[in-house]
């Protein structure tokens, strides 16, 4: 259903980031705006410090989006702002004698009665509307692109010993590619953006389970807490989203 033109959703968010228990070092970042309606999780890859590098570098290329005048507008901020991104990890590649650099996104942005997810490697966006959690994004992934041949059932997936070899990121000598999906907000929605640190070990089930809790910030510690008490083997960001109307 159209919604009309003169309704204006706001994204109220809280984002939440742990080295987890086994790193030493977090190479996840998040980037939350909500006047702006940016909001962006990134989980970096590369060592020497490269990985936190390369998932700070986009999240500094995402403080200099303008107030956007529509969602076109916005859309085309974030993306050349990616591309600056990577340019600036390239440089830093080149500095540090052409070491591997880069970091996963996953992305929303939100205009008016407008969103679009957009992502490049396996952290991911989640919907929750009307009681029913929906995966909008899918992971670019070596296990996911066997999955969808259907060469691995999820089940094998889960337990492939490549399942976190990433085919997508922005990064140094990787062609950047984002997906898009993109739609009409609601007020109620809730949207979770999150780094492979949660999903690694809470499936969907218990991730439902804890954005249905009435209150953003005890769902949001809720999920830290439980990839924490399942080992918390790598970097865990939540971020999470709830849409309002103003008027």
């Amino acid at each position: 259903m159209m919604q009309p033109e003169n309704i204006e959703m706001r994204g109220f968010s809280i984002g939440l980031t742990h080295v987890g228990c086994v790193r030493e070092e977090n190479q996840d970042a998040f980037y939350c705006d909500e006047k702006k309606g940016v909001f962006a999780v990134m989980d970096g890859a590369g060592g020497l410090n490269g990985g936190a590098m390369a998932s700070n570098l986009v999240k500094e290329a995402l403080t200099t989006i303008r107030v956007p005048l529509s969602a076109v507008d916005l859309l085309d901020q974030f993306e050349g702002r990616v591309i600056d991104a990577k340019e600036q990890i390239e440089q830093a590649s080149a500095k540090a004698n052409g070491a591997a650099m880069g970091t996963t996104i996953a992305a929303l942005l939100t205009h008016g009665v407008n969103f679009a997810c957009l992502w490049a490697g396996d952290s991911r966006v989640y919907r929750l509307r009307s009681g029913q959690m929906e995966q909008l994004t899918t992971d670019h992934t070596e296990a996911q692109e066997l999955v969808d041949q259907q060469v691995l059932t999820e089940e094998e997936a889960r337990n492939f010993s490549r399942r976190h070899v990433i085919t997508r990121a922005i990064g140094s000598g990787v062609d950047l590619e984002l997906e898009l999906v993109s739609g009409n907000l609601r007020q109620g929605d809730r949207f979770l953006l999150c780094s492979d640190g949660l999903t690694g070990h809470l499936d969907d089930t218990v991730i439902s389970n804890f954005l249905l809790d009435g209150a953003q910030k005890s769902a949001a510690q809720g999920l830290l807490n439980g990839a924490l008490e399942q080992g918390g083997a790598d970097n865990v960001t939540v971020v999470v989203v709830d849409i309002d109307q103003v008027v």
